[in-house]
Protein backbone atom coordinates (compact mmCIF):
# COMPACT_ATOMS: atom_id res chain seq x y z
CA UNK A 1 0.00 0.00 0.00
CA UNK A 2 1.41 3.74 -0.93
CA UNK A 3 1.41 6.46 1.06
CA UNK A 4 -2.15 7.73 -0.37
CA UNK A 5 -3.69 4.71 0.97
CA UNK A 6 -3.78 3.06 -2.57
CA UNK A 7 -3.24 -0.50 -3.20
CA UNK A 8 -0.07 -1.49 -5.69
CA UNK A 9 1.11 -4.72 -6.96
CA UNK A 10 3.59 -6.42 -4.82
CA UNK A 11 6.75 -6.81 -6.69
CA UNK A 12 8.32 -10.84 -6.59
CA UNK A 13 10.87 -12.89 -7.93
CA UNK A 14 11.50 -16.27 -8.85
CA UNK A 15 12.86 -19.08 -6.17
CA UNK A 16 15.74 -19.66 -9.06
CA UNK A 17 16.49 -16.17 -9.36
CA UNK A 18 16.47 -15.18 -5.41
CA UNK A 19 20.21 -15.04 -4.13
CA UNK A 20 18.94 -14.56 -0.68
CA UNK A 21 17.30 -18.28 -1.16
CA UNK A 22 20.23 -19.91 -3.03
CA UNK A 23 22.32 -18.76 -0.81
CA UNK A 24 20.85 -19.90 2.30
CA UNK A 25 21.81 -22.51 4.62
CA UNK A 26 18.74 -24.43 3.31
CA UNK A 27 19.77 -24.65 -0.17
CA UNK A 28 23.14 -25.88 0.35
CA UNK A 29 22.40 -28.94 -1.63
CA UNK A 30 21.03 -27.04 -4.76
CA UNK A 31 24.67 -25.62 -4.83
CA UNK A 32 26.11 -28.48 -4.74
CA UNK A 33 24.11 -30.49 -7.30
CA UNK A 34 24.77 -27.07 -9.04
CA UNK A 35 28.43 -27.72 -8.77
CA UNK A 36 27.85 -31.53 -9.84
CA UNK A 37 25.68 -31.04 -12.85
CA UNK A 38 27.25 -27.47 -14.59
CA UNK A 39 30.52 -29.15 -15.02
CA UNK A 40 29.43 -32.25 -16.73
CA UNK A 41 27.24 -30.28 -19.08
CA UNK A 42 29.91 -28.24 -19.86
CA UNK A 43 32.91 -31.16 -20.55
CA UNK A 44 30.18 -32.82 -22.64
CA UNK A 45 29.44 -29.70 -24.78
CA UNK A 46 33.32 -29.05 -25.44
CA UNK A 47 34.01 -33.17 -26.15
CA UNK A 48 36.29 -33.41 -22.96
CA UNK A 49 36.17 -36.84 -22.75
CA UNK A 50 39.05 -37.56 -20.07
CA UNK A 51 42.49 -35.68 -18.66
CA UNK A 52 45.25 -36.12 -16.84
CA UNK A 53 46.07 -33.88 -14.02
CA UNK A 54 49.28 -32.76 -12.54
CA UNK A 55 49.69 -31.18 -9.36
CA UNK A 56 52.50 -29.50 -7.20
CA UNK A 57 53.56 -26.68 -5.38
CA UNK A 58 52.10 -23.31 -6.52
CA UNK A 59 55.44 -21.70 -4.77
CA UNK A 60 58.03 -23.13 -7.92
CA UNK A 61 58.70 -20.19 -10.90
CA UNK A 62 60.06 -20.62 -13.90
CA UNK A 63 64.27 -20.07 -13.57
CA UNK A 64 64.24 -16.97 -15.59
CA UNK A 65 61.64 -15.69 -13.83
CA UNK A 66 62.89 -16.87 -10.52
CA UNK A 67 66.55 -14.65 -11.21
CA UNK A 68 64.67 -11.62 -11.81
CA UNK A 69 63.06 -11.61 -8.75
CA UNK A 70 66.39 -12.30 -6.67
CA UNK A 71 67.54 -9.49 -8.07
CA UNK A 72 65.12 -7.37 -7.57
CA UNK A 73 65.13 -8.10 -3.80
CA UNK A 74 68.38 -8.09 -3.51
CA UNK A 75 68.53 -4.42 -5.10
CA UNK A 76 65.60 -3.49 -2.81
CA UNK A 77 67.78 -4.51 0.82
CA UNK A 78 70.27 -2.31 -0.95
CA UNK A 79 68.20 0.83 -0.84
CA UNK A 80 66.79 0.28 2.78
CA UNK A 81 68.21 1.30 5.76
CA UNK A 82 65.72 -0.08 8.81
CA UNK A 83 66.91 -3.13 10.24
CA UNK A 84 63.54 -4.97 10.51
CA UNK A 85 62.69 -4.34 6.33
CA UNK A 86 66.23 -5.96 5.70
CA UNK A 87 65.72 -8.89 7.68
CA UNK A 88 62.06 -9.45 6.13
CA UNK A 89 63.60 -9.01 2.62
CA UNK A 90 66.49 -11.20 3.31
CA UNK A 91 64.17 -13.61 4.68
CA UNK A 92 62.54 -13.61 1.24
CA UNK A 93 65.34 -13.45 -0.11
CA UNK A 94 66.81 -16.76 1.55
CA UNK A 95 63.42 -18.26 0.56
CA UNK A 96 64.00 -17.92 -3.13
CA UNK A 97 67.52 -19.33 -3.07
CA UNK A 98 66.27 -22.47 -1.58
CA UNK A 99 63.55 -22.45 -4.03
CA UNK A 100 65.67 -22.48 -7.21
CA UNK A 101 66.76 -26.14 -6.78
CA UNK A 102 62.78 -26.73 -6.94
CA UNK A 103 62.05 -24.84 -10.31
CA UNK A 104 63.32 -27.52 -12.82
CA UNK A 105 60.14 -29.14 -11.88
CA UNK A 106 58.54 -26.03 -13.33
CA UNK A 107 60.30 -26.76 -16.61
CA UNK A 108 59.48 -30.57 -16.57
CA UNK A 109 55.60 -29.93 -16.02
CA UNK A 110 56.22 -27.35 -18.78
CA UNK A 111 57.63 -29.55 -21.10
CA UNK A 112 55.14 -32.13 -20.13
CA UNK A 113 51.70 -30.44 -20.57
CA UNK A 114 53.46 -28.88 -24.21
CA UNK A 115 53.85 -33.15 -25.03
CA UNK A 116 50.38 -34.10 -23.95
CA UNK A 117 48.59 -30.74 -25.51
CA UNK A 118 50.51 -31.75 -29.26
CA UNK A 119 49.83 -35.47 -28.75
CA UNK A 120 46.19 -34.85 -27.95
CA UNK A 121 45.68 -33.01 -30.91
CA UNK A 122 47.07 -35.35 -33.01
CA UNK A 123 44.56 -37.91 -31.91
CA UNK A 124 41.95 -35.15 -32.36
CA UNK A 125 42.87 -34.99 -35.98
CA UNK A 126 42.13 -38.81 -36.02
CA UNK A 127 38.80 -38.47 -34.36
CA UNK A 128 39.88 -39.92 -31.11
CA UNK A 129 39.06 -39.59 -27.53
CA UNK A 130 40.50 -36.64 -25.97
CA UNK A 131 42.72 -36.58 -22.92
CA UNK A 132 43.60 -32.95 -21.71
CA UNK A 133 45.75 -31.53 -19.70
CA UNK A 134 44.09 -30.57 -16.49
CA UNK A 135 45.20 -29.16 -12.74
CA UNK A 136 44.10 -27.46 -9.96
CA UNK A 137 44.17 -23.66 -11.99
CA UNK A 138 46.85 -22.21 -10.01
CA UNK A 139 50.38 -20.60 -10.04
CA UNK A 140 53.88 -22.85 -9.90
CA UNK A 141 53.51 -26.45 -11.35
CA UNK A 142 49.70 -26.04 -12.19
CA UNK A 143 50.67 -23.19 -14.34
CA UNK A 144 53.55 -24.77 -16.27
CA UNK A 145 51.44 -27.56 -17.31
CA UNK A 146 49.04 -25.69 -18.28
CA UNK A 147 51.00 -23.27 -20.35
CA UNK A 148 52.94 -26.26 -21.98
CA UNK A 149 49.21 -27.60 -23.26
CA UNK A 150 48.20 -23.90 -24.07
CA UNK A 151 51.51 -23.18 -26.02
CA UNK A 152 50.82 -26.77 -27.64
CA UNK A 153 47.35 -24.90 -29.14
CA UNK A 154 45.52 -27.71 -26.95
CA UNK A 155 42.23 -26.74 -24.64
CA UNK A 156 43.51 -27.08 -21.09
CA UNK A 157 41.58 -27.26 -18.05
CA UNK A 158 41.85 -26.09 -14.22
CA UNK A 159 39.72 -27.14 -11.72
CA UNK A 160 40.20 -24.28 -8.94
CA UNK A 161 39.20 -23.54 -5.36
CA UNK A 162 38.17 -20.40 -3.34
CA UNK A 163 41.83 -19.71 -2.88
CA UNK A 164 42.69 -15.90 -2.13
CA UNK A 165 46.43 -16.08 -1.93
CA UNK A 166 46.08 -17.45 -5.54
CA UNK A 167 43.67 -15.15 -6.98
CA UNK A 168 42.07 -15.97 -10.56
CA UNK A 169 42.68 -19.19 -12.61
CA UNK A 170 46.24 -18.88 -14.28
CA UNK A 171 46.10 -17.58 -17.71
CA UNK A 172 46.61 -20.46 -19.39
CA UNK A 173 43.40 -22.15 -18.61
CA UNK A 174 40.86 -22.66 -21.56
CA UNK A 175 37.88 -20.84 -20.99
CA UNK A 176 35.60 -23.44 -21.75
CA UNK A 177 38.06 -25.38 -19.11
CA UNK A 178 37.90 -22.85 -16.26
CA UNK A 179 36.16 -24.10 -13.11
CA UNK A 180 35.67 -22.42 -10.13
CA UNK A 181 34.51 -25.06 -6.96
CA UNK A 182 33.28 -23.30 -3.44
CA UNK A 183 33.00 -26.49 -2.36
CA UNK A 184 36.16 -28.41 -2.11
CA UNK A 185 34.72 -32.28 -2.12
CA UNK A 186 32.92 -31.68 -5.54
CA UNK A 187 36.17 -30.17 -7.01
CA UNK A 188 37.85 -33.33 -5.85
CA UNK A 189 34.91 -35.03 -7.58
CA UNK A 190 35.78 -33.24 -10.55
CA UNK A 191 39.53 -33.94 -10.35
CA UNK A 192 39.13 -37.42 -10.13
CA UNK A 193 35.99 -38.26 -11.99
CA UNK A 194 37.48 -38.01 -15.64
CA UNK A 195 41.21 -39.05 -14.87
CA UNK A 196 42.95 -41.48 -16.83
CA UNK A 197 45.92 -40.32 -15.25
CA UNK A 198 48.00 -38.22 -12.06
CA UNK A 199 51.62 -37.35 -12.40
CA UNK A 200 52.49 -35.62 -8.97
CA UNK A 201 55.36 -33.05 -8.83
CA UNK A 202 56.79 -32.10 -5.55
CA UNK A 203 54.43 -30.35 -3.69
CA UNK A 204 53.02 -29.41 -0.19
CA UNK A 205 49.87 -30.68 1.74
CA UNK A 206 47.31 -29.93 -1.33
CA UNK A 207 49.76 -32.45 -3.88
CA UNK A 208 50.06 -34.90 -1.31
CA UNK A 209 46.29 -34.85 -0.30
CA UNK A 210 45.43 -35.16 -3.98
CA UNK A 211 48.78 -37.84 -4.50
CA UNK A 212 47.42 -39.63 -1.10
CA UNK A 213 43.57 -39.33 -2.28
CA UNK A 214 44.10 -41.24 -5.63
CA UNK A 215 45.79 -44.02 -3.69
CA UNK A 216 42.76 -44.81 -1.87
CA UNK A 217 40.30 -44.42 -4.47
CA UNK A 218 42.45 -47.18 -6.57
CA UNK A 219 43.25 -49.52 -3.14
CA UNK A 220 39.42 -49.44 -2.51
CA UNK A 221 38.43 -50.13 -6.17
CA UNK A 222 36.24 -46.95 -5.87
CA UNK A 223 38.51 -46.24 -9.22
CA UNK A 224 38.30 -49.78 -10.49
CA UNK A 225 40.12 -48.84 -14.09
CA UNK A 226 43.86 -49.13 -14.24
CA UNK A 227 45.23 -45.44 -13.59
CA UNK A 228 48.52 -44.54 -14.07
CA UNK A 229 50.18 -42.64 -10.75
CA UNK A 230 53.86 -40.65 -11.58
CA UNK A 231 55.48 -39.43 -9.00
CA UNK A 232 58.33 -36.89 -10.96
CA UNK A 233 61.55 -36.51 -9.20
CA UNK A 234 62.45 -40.26 -7.68
CA UNK A 235 65.34 -38.57 -5.63
CA UNK A 236 62.96 -36.51 -3.73
CA UNK A 237 60.02 -38.17 -3.70
CA UNK A 238 61.99 -41.31 -1.34
CA UNK A 239 63.83 -38.43 0.02
CA UNK A 240 60.04 -37.27 1.11
CA UNK A 241 58.66 -40.28 1.90
CA UNK A 242 60.36 -43.56 3.38
CA UNK A 243 58.00 -46.05 0.88
CA UNK A 244 60.62 -48.46 2.52
CA UNK A 245 59.69 -48.25 5.90
CA UNK A 246 56.62 -48.25 5.43
CA UNK A 247 57.10 -51.33 3.91
CA UNK A 248 59.23 -53.26 6.51
CA UNK A 249 56.52 -52.34 9.21
CA UNK A 250 54.17 -53.81 7.52
CA UNK A 251 51.91 -50.57 7.23
CA UNK A 252 52.03 -51.26 3.25
CA UNK A 253 52.77 -53.76 1.20
CA UNK A 254 54.14 -54.55 -2.14
CA UNK A 255 50.95 -54.44 -4.50
CA UNK A 256 50.43 -51.03 -2.45
CA UNK A 257 53.54 -49.46 -3.74
CA UNK A 258 53.36 -51.35 -7.22
CA UNK A 259 50.52 -48.60 -7.62
CA UNK A 260 53.52 -45.76 -7.94
CA UNK A 261 55.95 -45.09 -10.50
CA UNK A 262 58.99 -42.75 -10.42
CA UNK A 263 59.75 -40.71 -13.56
CA UNK A 264 62.54 -38.54 -13.54
CA UNK A 265 61.86 -36.27 -17.26
CA UNK A 266 58.72 -34.91 -18.79
CA UNK A 267 59.63 -37.72 -21.70
CA UNK A 268 59.84 -40.24 -19.53
CA UNK A 269 56.41 -39.32 -18.09
CA UNK A 270 55.10 -38.85 -21.06
CA UNK A 271 55.90 -41.97 -22.59
CA UNK A 272 54.49 -43.75 -19.86
CA UNK A 273 50.70 -41.80 -20.01
CA UNK A 274 50.81 -42.61 -23.63
CA UNK A 275 51.62 -46.44 -23.58
CA UNK A 276 48.71 -46.83 -20.59
CA UNK A 277 46.54 -45.14 -22.72
CA UNK A 278 47.32 -47.38 -25.83
CA UNK A 279 46.74 -50.36 -23.56
CA UNK A 280 43.28 -49.52 -22.44
CA UNK A 281 42.34 -48.51 -25.37
CA UNK A 282 43.35 -51.91 -27.74
CA UNK A 283 41.24 -53.89 -24.56
CA UNK A 284 38.51 -51.78 -25.07
CA UNK A 285 38.56 -50.52 -21.36
CA UNK A 286 38.50 -46.85 -22.38
CA UNK A 287 34.82 -47.64 -23.56
CA UNK A 288 33.70 -49.37 -20.57
CA UNK A 289 35.37 -46.86 -18.54
CA UNK A 290 33.16 -44.11 -20.10
CA UNK A 291 29.88 -45.63 -20.12
CA UNK A 292 30.32 -46.95 -16.50
CA UNK A 293 31.03 -43.66 -15.42
CA UNK A 294 28.29 -42.13 -17.94
CA UNK A 295 25.49 -44.36 -16.08
CA UNK A 296 26.78 -43.50 -12.43
CA UNK A 297 25.99 -40.01 -13.39
CA UNK A 298 22.80 -40.81 -14.64
CA UNK A 299 21.46 -42.50 -11.47
CA UNK A 300 21.75 -45.94 -13.41
CA UNK A 301 24.18 -48.43 -12.27
CA UNK A 302 27.78 -49.06 -13.67
CA UNK A 303 26.66 -52.00 -15.68
CA UNK A 304 24.13 -52.24 -17.48
CA UNK A 305 20.97 -55.03 -16.47
CA UNK A 306 19.94 -57.63 -19.21
CA UNK A 307 16.89 -55.63 -19.89
CA UNK A 308 18.81 -52.83 -20.52
CA UNK A 309 21.03 -54.98 -22.79
CA UNK A 310 17.94 -55.80 -24.68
Amino acid sequence: MSGNGELKNVPTIKAYKNPDFLGAATSRHVRIMCELYEPMQRLDKHDISNYFIIVGSHLVMQPEDRKKHISGLEQQIKKLTAEEEVEALQAKLRFAQKMQAMDKYYVMAMELGKKLGEWNRQRAAKGLPSYHVSTGGGPGIMEAANRGAYEAGDKTLGFGASRPEWGSLNKYVSEEGAFEFHYFFMRKFWMAYKCMGLVVCPGGFGSLDELFEMLVLLQTKKISHPLPIILLGEEHWKKAINFNYLLECGMLTQSHLDMLVFKNSAEDAFQYLVESVRRAEESGETEQVETAKRRRLEGKPSTPSRKDRS
